[in-house]
């Protein structure tokens, strides 16, 4: 019989750094933490949902590069109000 847990289903969002940039300069850290800030004001007691950001800037046009931010378990409801929340703080683009 296994005991291990199940494993994590990561969804990610993949946030244009050029909107990060605009918004916090250079301070990437901190926009992490303001998207991790919005998925607990969209959990509605579901949460604390475990979250994780990565930078992937392989494309060598800078146009392409992004935050993923990957949030473990999240139900499809949750993540269309977070995606909300991240058009309405002006991360996303409509």
């Amino acid at each position: 019989m296994n005991h291990y847990p199940a494993e994590a289903d990561w969804r990610a969002t993949h946030i244009p750094c050029r909107i990060i940039e605009r918004l916090y300069g250079n301070n990437m850290d901190d926009a992490g933490d303001d998207v991790g800030e919005a998925l607990q004001s969209v959990s509605g007691g579901q949460g604390p949902y475990r979250y994780r950001f990565s930078f992937d800037t392989s494309h060598v046009n800078p146009w392409y590069h992004v935050m993923v931010f990957e949030i473990e378990n999240v139900p499809d409801s949750v993540h269309q109000e977070f995606l909300a929340k991240l058009r309405e703080l002006g991360l996303l683009e409509r």
